[in-house]
Protein backbone atom coordinates (compact mmCIF):
# COMPACT_ATOMS: atom_id res chain seq x y z
CA UNK A 1 0.00 0.00 0.00
CA UNK A 2 1.34 3.29 -0.98
CA UNK A 3 2.01 6.23 1.69
CA UNK A 4 -0.31 8.89 1.24
CA UNK A 5 0.83 12.44 0.07
CA UNK A 6 1.81 14.55 2.95
CA UNK A 7 2.39 18.39 1.84
CA UNK A 8 5.61 20.22 3.06
CA UNK A 9 5.28 22.09 6.23
CA UNK A 10 4.13 25.59 5.72
CA UNK A 11 3.67 28.10 8.43
CA UNK A 12 0.54 29.14 6.49
CA UNK A 13 -1.02 26.34 7.01
CA UNK A 14 -0.43 25.79 10.42
CA UNK A 15 -1.69 29.54 11.51
CA UNK A 16 -5.01 28.76 9.76
CA UNK A 17 -5.24 25.73 12.16
CA UNK A 18 -4.59 27.41 15.07
CA UNK A 19 -6.85 30.62 13.88
CA UNK A 20 -9.62 28.26 13.10
CA UNK A 21 -9.06 24.99 15.48
CA UNK A 22 -10.74 21.91 13.89
CA UNK A 23 -11.59 20.72 17.34
CA UNK A 24 -13.63 24.13 18.15
CA UNK A 25 -15.48 23.89 14.87
CA UNK A 26 -16.70 20.29 15.88
CA UNK A 27 -17.36 20.81 18.98
CA UNK A 28 -19.77 24.37 17.75
CA UNK A 29 -21.51 22.11 15.54
CA UNK A 30 -22.61 19.14 18.16
CA UNK A 31 -23.41 22.05 20.11
CA UNK A 32 -25.81 23.02 17.34
CA UNK A 33 -27.08 19.29 17.02
CA UNK A 34 -25.87 19.38 12.87
CA UNK A 35 -23.64 16.39 13.13
CA UNK A 36 -26.19 13.91 14.91
CA UNK A 37 -29.12 15.35 11.83
CA UNK A 38 -26.36 15.43 9.37
CA UNK A 39 -24.40 12.42 9.10
CA UNK A 40 -22.66 13.54 6.11
CA UNK A 41 -22.17 16.92 7.20
CA UNK A 42 -18.18 17.01 7.85
CA UNK A 43 -17.97 20.29 9.58
CA UNK A 44 -14.23 20.87 8.94
CA UNK A 45 -14.28 20.43 5.16
CA UNK A 46 -17.42 22.28 5.06
CA UNK A 47 -16.23 25.41 7.01
CA UNK A 48 -12.73 25.04 5.08
CA UNK A 49 -14.47 24.77 1.80
CA UNK A 50 -16.83 27.50 1.99
CA UNK A 51 -14.11 29.99 3.13
CA UNK A 52 -11.56 29.16 0.84
CA UNK A 53 -13.79 28.24 -1.71
CA UNK A 54 -15.02 32.08 -1.48
CA UNK A 55 -11.62 33.57 -1.30
CA UNK A 56 -11.38 31.36 -4.41
CA UNK A 57 -13.36 33.50 -6.89
CA UNK A 58 -14.22 32.08 -9.93
CA UNK A 59 -17.43 30.11 -9.08
CA UNK A 60 -19.55 30.91 -5.84
CA UNK A 61 -22.44 29.03 -6.43
CA UNK A 62 -23.95 26.52 -4.45
CA UNK A 63 -23.22 23.63 -6.43
CA UNK A 64 -19.34 24.84 -6.84
CA UNK A 65 -19.50 24.72 -3.16
CA UNK A 66 -20.66 21.18 -3.19
CA UNK A 67 -18.07 20.37 -5.93
CA UNK A 68 -15.57 21.27 -3.47
CA UNK A 69 -17.06 20.04 -0.27
CA UNK A 70 -17.10 16.28 -2.12
CA UNK A 71 -13.06 16.52 -3.46
CA UNK A 72 -12.53 17.31 0.29
CA UNK A 73 -14.37 14.99 2.29
CA UNK A 74 -14.87 12.11 -0.02
CA UNK A 75 -18.38 12.02 -0.32
CA UNK A 76 -19.54 11.08 -3.70
CA UNK A 77 -23.00 10.06 -2.88
CA UNK A 78 -24.10 13.57 -1.41
CA UNK A 79 -27.14 15.09 -3.61
CA UNK A 80 -26.92 18.93 -4.45
CA UNK A 81 -30.78 18.54 -2.90
CA UNK A 82 -28.92 17.10 0.86
CA UNK A 83 -26.38 20.00 0.62
CA UNK A 84 -28.61 22.75 -0.33
CA UNK A 85 -30.76 21.92 2.89
CA UNK A 86 -27.89 22.23 5.11
CA UNK A 87 -27.95 26.18 4.74
CA UNK A 88 -30.58 26.27 7.44
CA UNK A 89 -31.15 28.48 10.88
CA UNK A 90 -28.95 26.16 12.82
CA UNK A 91 -26.19 26.32 9.69
CA UNK A 92 -26.44 29.86 10.10
CA UNK A 93 -26.47 30.10 13.58
CA UNK A 94 -22.86 28.15 13.71
CA UNK A 95 -21.46 30.52 11.31
CA UNK A 96 -22.46 33.80 12.93
CA UNK A 97 -20.67 32.05 16.38
CA UNK A 98 -17.21 31.67 14.41
CA UNK A 99 -18.05 35.17 13.04
CA UNK A 100 -18.32 36.41 16.30
CA UNK A 101 -15.91 34.99 17.89
CA UNK A 102 -13.14 35.41 15.20
CA UNK A 103 -14.00 39.22 15.53
CA UNK A 104 -13.40 39.37 19.35
CA UNK A 105 -10.72 36.88 19.41
CA UNK A 106 -8.46 36.67 16.43
CA UNK A 107 -4.92 38.12 16.31
CA UNK A 108 -3.88 39.34 12.94
CA UNK A 109 -1.36 41.63 14.09
CA UNK A 110 -2.03 45.59 15.25
CA UNK A 111 -0.01 48.58 13.18
CA UNK A 112 0.66 50.78 15.40
CA UNK A 113 -1.06 54.35 14.40
CA UNK A 114 1.42 57.32 14.95
CA UNK A 115 1.47 60.58 14.13
CA UNK A 116 -1.90 62.65 14.11
CA UNK A 117 -3.34 59.07 15.50
CA UNK A 118 -1.17 58.25 18.20
CA UNK A 119 -3.26 59.66 20.92
CA UNK A 120 -5.67 56.97 19.90
CA UNK A 121 -6.33 53.81 21.49
CA UNK A 122 -7.49 52.75 18.01
CA UNK A 123 -9.48 54.87 15.05
CA UNK A 124 -12.81 52.83 14.69
CA UNK A 125 -14.85 53.90 10.92
CA UNK A 126 -18.23 52.81 10.86
CA UNK A 127 -20.33 52.62 7.52
CA UNK A 128 -22.53 50.62 5.74
CA UNK A 129 -22.93 49.18 1.84
CA UNK A 130 -26.11 47.72 0.23
CA UNK A 131 -25.66 44.44 -1.66
CA UNK A 132 -27.68 43.92 -4.48
CA UNK A 133 -30.00 40.58 -4.47
CA UNK A 134 -32.83 38.58 -7.13
CA UNK A 135 -35.67 40.57 -6.91
CA UNK A 136 -37.97 37.60 -5.42
CA UNK A 137 -35.63 38.24 -2.37
CA UNK A 138 -37.98 41.03 -1.50
CA UNK A 139 -39.91 39.55 0.99
CA UNK A 140 -37.42 39.14 3.51
CA UNK A 141 -34.52 41.84 2.07
CA UNK A 142 -36.39 44.65 0.75
CA UNK A 143 -34.39 47.34 -0.46
CA UNK A 144 -37.97 49.53 -2.02
CA UNK A 145 -41.12 48.13 -3.66
CA UNK A 146 -39.74 46.81 -6.44
CA UNK A 147 -35.70 45.84 -5.57
CA UNK A 148 -34.35 43.22 -3.29
CA UNK A 149 -31.01 44.68 -0.95
CA UNK A 150 -29.14 43.60 2.16
CA UNK A 151 -27.18 46.28 4.31
CA UNK A 152 -24.18 45.32 5.38
CA UNK A 153 -23.54 47.25 8.51
CA UNK A 154 -19.89 47.50 9.34
CA UNK A 155 -17.47 48.91 11.65
CA UNK A 156 -13.82 48.58 10.33
CA UNK A 157 -10.63 49.11 12.90
CA UNK A 158 -7.49 51.29 11.40
CA UNK A 159 -5.09 49.40 13.16
CA UNK A 160 -6.17 45.81 12.20
CA UNK A 161 -7.45 46.65 8.85
CA UNK A 162 -10.80 44.41 10.58
CA UNK A 163 -14.29 44.83 10.93
CA UNK A 164 -15.40 44.96 14.82
CA UNK A 165 -19.09 45.12 14.25
CA UNK A 166 -21.02 43.09 11.56
CA UNK A 167 -24.32 43.43 11.25
CA UNK A 168 -27.09 42.59 8.48
CA UNK A 169 -30.29 43.24 8.06
CA UNK A 170 -32.94 44.13 5.06
CA UNK A 171 -31.35 47.41 2.97
CA UNK A 172 -34.39 50.10 4.02
CA UNK A 173 -33.30 49.86 7.54
CA UNK A 174 -31.49 53.04 8.46
CA UNK A 175 -27.44 52.79 9.29
CA UNK A 176 -27.85 54.86 12.58
CA UNK A 177 -30.74 52.08 14.02
CA UNK A 178 -27.68 49.89 14.24
CA UNK A 179 -25.24 51.80 15.86
CA UNK A 180 -24.80 51.30 19.83
CA UNK A 181 -23.55 53.16 22.37
CA UNK A 182 -21.42 52.72 24.99
CA UNK A 183 -18.10 52.05 26.18
CA UNK A 184 -16.49 50.54 23.59
CA UNK A 185 -16.25 54.26 22.14
CA UNK A 186 -13.59 54.95 25.05
CA UNK A 187 -10.41 56.33 23.98
CA UNK A 188 -11.02 55.65 20.05
CA UNK A 189 -11.47 58.35 17.64
CA UNK A 190 -15.09 57.53 15.29
CA UNK A 191 -14.98 58.85 11.85
CA UNK A 192 -18.80 58.85 10.43
CA UNK A 193 -20.08 59.53 6.80
CA UNK A 194 -23.42 61.29 6.45
CA UNK A 195 -25.44 58.16 7.16
CA UNK A 196 -25.12 58.41 11.03
CA UNK A 197 -25.44 62.03 11.28
CA UNK A 198 -27.21 62.06 14.93
CA UNK A 199 -26.08 64.91 17.36
CA UNK A 200 -27.63 62.48 20.45
CA UNK A 201 -24.62 59.87 19.33
CA UNK A 202 -22.00 63.15 19.23
CA UNK A 203 -23.08 63.31 22.64
CA UNK A 204 -22.97 60.08 23.92
CA UNK A 205 -19.48 59.26 22.61
CA UNK A 206 -18.37 62.17 24.26
CA UNK A 207 -19.74 61.06 27.19
CA UNK A 208 -18.11 58.06 26.98
CA UNK A 209 -14.53 59.52 26.61
CA UNK A 210 -14.33 59.10 22.85
CA UNK A 211 -13.93 61.61 19.45
CA UNK A 212 -15.35 61.70 16.74
CA UNK A 213 -15.17 63.58 13.57
CA UNK A 214 -18.02 63.04 11.24
CA UNK A 215 -19.33 65.15 8.33
CA UNK A 216 -21.70 68.52 8.29
CA UNK A 217 -24.99 67.89 6.34
CA UNK A 218 -25.12 71.08 3.15
CA UNK A 219 -27.69 72.63 4.70
CA UNK A 220 -26.96 72.40 8.37
CA UNK A 221 -27.27 75.54 10.26
CA UNK A 222 -25.68 76.07 13.71
CA UNK A 223 -25.55 79.03 15.71
CA UNK A 224 -21.81 79.96 16.10
CA UNK A 225 -20.45 81.51 19.61
CA UNK A 226 -17.07 81.65 19.45
CA UNK A 227 -14.28 81.83 16.62
CA UNK A 228 -11.20 79.29 17.41
CA UNK A 229 -9.01 81.39 14.89
CA UNK A 230 -9.14 85.04 13.74
CA UNK A 231 -8.07 86.43 10.49
CA UNK A 232 -6.28 89.59 9.85
CA UNK A 233 -8.11 92.32 7.91
CA UNK A 234 -11.71 93.30 7.04
CA UNK A 235 -12.35 89.62 8.10
CA UNK A 236 -16.18 89.05 8.48
CA UNK A 237 -16.88 88.49 12.12
CA UNK A 238 -18.53 85.33 12.85
CA UNK A 239 -19.38 85.22 16.43
CA UNK A 240 -22.97 85.90 16.90
CA UNK A 241 -24.00 84.40 13.51
CA UNK A 242 -25.67 81.64 12.27
CA UNK A 243 -23.68 80.00 10.05
CA UNK A 244 -25.54 79.63 6.67
CA UNK A 245 -25.76 83.32 7.03
CA UNK A 246 -22.65 84.44 6.65
CA UNK A 247 -21.21 80.68 4.95
CA UNK A 248 -21.28 82.12 0.98
CA UNK A 249 -19.34 85.01 1.85
CA UNK A 250 -16.41 83.46 3.77
CA UNK A 251 -13.30 83.51 1.63
CA UNK A 252 -10.88 82.69 4.62
CA UNK A 253 -8.97 78.88 4.31
CA UNK A 254 -10.01 77.73 7.32
CA UNK A 255 -12.99 77.90 9.58
CA UNK A 256 -12.70 76.78 13.38
CA UNK A 257 -15.45 77.71 15.47
CA UNK A 258 -17.56 76.28 18.37
CA UNK A 259 -21.25 75.77 17.35
CA UNK A 260 -24.48 75.23 19.53
CA UNK A 261 -26.72 72.42 18.64
CA UNK A 262 -30.22 70.65 20.06
CA UNK A 263 -31.33 67.78 20.11
CA UNK A 264 -33.76 65.22 22.22
CA UNK A 265 -31.85 64.31 25.49
CA UNK A 266 -33.22 60.62 25.18
CA UNK A 267 -34.53 59.53 22.18
CA UNK A 268 -38.23 59.47 21.51
CA UNK A 269 -38.77 61.69 25.03
CA UNK A 270 -39.22 65.23 23.88
CA UNK A 271 -36.97 66.50 26.43
CA UNK A 272 -34.29 68.23 24.55
CA UNK A 273 -30.97 69.42 25.48
CA UNK A 274 -27.90 71.82 24.18
CA UNK A 275 -24.11 70.80 23.35
CA UNK A 276 -21.30 72.94 22.12
CA UNK A 277 -19.28 71.40 19.99
CA UNK A 278 -16.48 72.39 17.19
CA UNK A 279 -16.88 72.82 13.54
CA UNK A 280 -14.26 73.33 11.61
CA UNK A 281 -14.12 74.12 7.49
CA UNK A 282 -11.48 73.71 5.02
CA UNK A 283 -11.76 75.45 1.38
CA UNK A 284 -11.60 73.47 -1.74
CA UNK A 285 -9.56 75.53 -3.71
CA UNK A 286 -11.15 74.62 -7.45
CA UNK A 287 -14.42 74.47 -6.14
CA UNK A 288 -14.51 77.70 -3.50
CA UNK A 289 -17.06 75.21 -1.23
CA UNK A 290 -16.02 74.10 2.06
CA UNK A 291 -15.73 70.89 3.77
CA UNK A 292 -17.26 71.16 7.02
CA UNK A 293 -16.93 68.53 10.28
CA UNK A 294 -18.47 68.20 13.23
CA UNK A 295 -15.70 67.40 15.92
CA UNK A 296 -14.94 67.09 19.69
CA UNK A 297 -10.97 67.21 19.12
CA UNK A 298 -9.15 70.22 20.97
CA UNK A 299 -7.67 72.78 18.79
CA UNK A 300 -4.45 72.78 20.86
CA UNK A 301 -3.81 68.94 19.59
CA UNK A 302 -5.58 69.09 16.20
CA UNK A 303 -6.18 72.10 13.72
CA UNK A 304 -8.65 72.68 10.82
CA UNK A 305 -6.27 70.95 8.41
CA UNK A 306 -5.50 68.00 10.62
CA UNK A 307 -9.51 67.34 11.35
CA UNK A 308 -9.26 67.06 7.12
CA UNK A 309 -6.82 64.90 7.13
CA UNK A 310 -7.96 62.81 10.33
CA UNK A 311 -10.99 62.10 8.09
CA UNK A 312 -9.36 60.74 5.28
CA UNK A 313 -8.72 57.56 6.93
CA UNK A 314 -12.54 56.91 6.05
CA UNK A 315 -11.51 55.58 2.95
CA UNK A 316 -10.15 52.38 4.42
CA UNK A 317 -13.58 51.36 4.77
CA UNK A 318 -14.76 52.00 1.57
CA UNK A 319 -11.65 49.65 0.03
CA UNK A 320 -12.61 47.37 2.82
CA UNK A 321 -16.38 47.15 0.90
CA UNK A 322 -14.71 46.68 -2.57
CA UNK A 323 -12.58 43.94 -1.03
CA UNK A 324 -15.38 42.42 0.32
CA UNK A 325 -17.25 42.72 -3.08
CA UNK A 326 -14.57 42.15 -5.62
CA UNK A 327 -12.56 39.12 -3.96
CA UNK A 328 -15.06 37.57 -1.42
CA UNK A 329 -18.34 38.06 -3.80
CA UNK A 330 -20.72 40.05 -2.27
CA UNK A 331 -21.45 41.42 -5.20
CA UNK A 332 -22.40 37.48 -6.48
CA UNK A 333 -25.43 36.42 -4.02
CA UNK A 334 -27.43 34.49 -6.91
CA UNK A 335 -29.91 33.06 -4.90
CA UNK A 336 -33.52 34.08 -3.29
CA UNK A 337 -33.34 31.87 -0.32
CA UNK A 338 -33.24 34.13 2.73
CA UNK A 339 -30.55 31.25 4.77
CA UNK A 340 -28.74 31.01 1.90
CA UNK A 341 -28.03 34.52 1.69
CA UNK A 342 -27.08 35.29 5.20
CA UNK A 343 -25.03 32.18 5.02
CA UNK A 344 -23.04 33.75 2.10
CA UNK A 345 -22.72 37.01 3.93
CA UNK A 346 -21.15 35.80 6.87
CA UNK A 347 -18.78 33.16 4.94
CA UNK A 348 -17.46 36.25 2.74
CA UNK A 349 -16.71 38.50 6.20
CA UNK A 350 -14.84 34.72 7.32
CA UNK A 351 -12.97 34.82 4.15
CA UNK A 352 -12.09 38.36 4.36
CA UNK A 353 -10.71 37.14 8.02
CA UNK A 354 -9.04 33.64 6.64
CA UNK A 355 -7.43 36.19 4.62
CA UNK A 356 -5.98 38.48 7.05
CA UNK A 357 -4.33 35.97 9.50
CA UNK A 358 -2.17 34.40 5.83
CA UNK A 359 -1.26 38.03 5.26
CA UNK A 360 -0.64 38.70 9.24
CA UNK A 361 1.73 35.21 8.21
CA UNK A 362 2.91 36.33 5.41
CA UNK A 363 4.50 39.69 6.94
CA UNK A 364 6.17 37.83 9.87
CA UNK A 365 7.82 35.12 7.57
CA UNK A 366 8.98 38.16 5.12
CA UNK A 367 10.55 39.54 8.10
CA UNK A 368 12.25 36.73 9.60
CA UNK A 369 13.44 35.67 6.11
CA UNK A 370 14.97 39.45 6.18
CA UNK A 371 16.41 38.90 9.65
CA UNK A 372 14.44 42.00 10.62
CA UNK A 373 13.78 43.05 13.73
CA UNK A 374 10.96 44.80 14.19
CA UNK A 375 8.59 42.11 13.80
CA UNK A 376 5.91 42.28 10.42
CA UNK A 377 5.85 45.90 10.57
CA UNK A 378 8.49 46.69 8.11
CA UNK A 379 6.98 44.04 5.70
CA UNK A 380 3.72 45.59 5.74
CA UNK A 381 4.69 47.93 3.24
CA UNK A 382 6.49 45.34 1.23
CA UNK A 383 3.40 43.48 1.63
CA UNK A 384 -0.17 45.21 1.57
CA UNK A 385 -3.20 43.63 2.77
CA UNK A 386 -4.62 44.15 -0.38
CA UNK A 387 -2.18 43.01 -2.46
CA UNK A 388 -1.86 39.50 -0.23
CA UNK A 389 -5.31 38.91 -0.10
CA UNK A 390 -5.30 39.01 -4.42
CA UNK A 391 -2.39 36.23 -3.80
CA UNK A 392 -4.46 34.68 -1.93
CA UNK A 393 -7.67 34.46 -4.20
CA UNK A 394 -5.26 33.00 -7.30
CA UNK A 395 -4.11 30.39 -4.58
CA UNK A 396 -6.99 29.72 -2.59
CA UNK A 397 -8.04 26.07 -3.96
CA UNK A 398 -4.38 24.97 -3.29
CA UNK A 399 -3.93 26.10 0.62
CA UNK A 400 -7.14 24.25 0.79
CA UNK A 401 -5.46 21.49 -0.52
CA UNK A 402 -2.58 21.65 1.54
CA UNK A 403 -4.52 22.41 4.87
CA UNK A 404 -6.66 19.61 4.05
CA UNK A 405 -4.11 16.83 3.84
CA UNK A 406 -2.51 18.70 6.66
CA UNK A 407 -5.41 17.69 8.51
CA UNK A 408 -5.49 13.82 7.65
CA UNK A 409 -7.84 13.91 4.33
CA UNK A 410 -6.82 12.07 1.41
CA UNK A 411 -6.85 12.84 -1.77
CA UNK A 412 -10.04 12.05 -3.34
CA UNK A 413 -10.31 9.24 -6.47
CA UNK A 414 -9.69 11.32 -9.66
CA UNK A 415 -11.79 9.17 -12.10
CA UNK A 416 -14.61 9.12 -9.48
CA UNK A 417 -14.99 12.68 -8.80
CA UNK A 418 -14.43 13.41 -12.37
CA UNK A 419 -17.74 10.58 -12.97
CA UNK A 420 -19.33 12.09 -10.26
CA UNK A 421 -19.63 15.99 -11.26
CA UNK A 422 -20.54 14.86 -14.88
CA UNK A 423 -23.42 12.64 -13.96
CA UNK A 424 -26.62 14.72 -14.84
CA UNK A 425 -28.69 14.87 -11.86
CA UNK A 426 -32.07 14.90 -14.65
CA UNK A 427 -31.09 12.02 -16.79
CA UNK A 428 -34.43 11.58 -17.74
CA UNK A 429 -35.02 15.27 -19.22
CA UNK A 430 -35.22 14.37 -23.11
CA UNK A 431 -31.97 16.16 -24.88
CA UNK A 432 -31.79 18.62 -28.45
CA UNK A 433 -30.67 15.15 -30.75
CA UNK A 434 -33.36 13.25 -28.88
CA UNK A 435 -35.89 15.71 -29.80
CA UNK A 436 -34.96 16.43 -33.43
CA UNK A 437 -34.59 12.54 -34.10
CA UNK A 438 -37.72 11.63 -32.65
CA UNK A 439 -39.76 13.90 -30.78
CA UNK A 440 -43.32 15.24 -32.05
CA UNK A 441 -43.94 18.44 -33.79
CA UNK A 442 -46.10 20.79 -31.70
Amino acid sequence: MGSVYKPPDSVVVNRIQRAFPSDELRERARATNLIQRERKLDVVALFYTLSLGFAAGSDRSIQAFLERYVETADCDELSYATFHGWFKPGFVALLREILDDAIENLDTGQTELTGRLERFRDVLIVDATIISLYQDAKDVYALDDDRAGAKLHLTESLSTGLPTRFQTTDASTHERSQLPTGKWVAGALILFDLGYYDFWLFDRIDANDGWFVSRVKANADFEIVEELRTWRGNSIPLEGQSLQAVLDDLQRREIDVQITLSFDRKQGSGASATRTFRLVGVRNDDSGEYHLYLTNLDRDDYRAPDIAQLYRARWEIELLFKELKSRFGLDEINTTDAYIIEALIIMAALSLLMSRVIVDELQKLDANQRDCDDDASASSTRLPRRRCSHAVERHAHLIQLYLMLDLGYELPDLDSLLLWSSRDPNPHRPRLREQVESGEFW
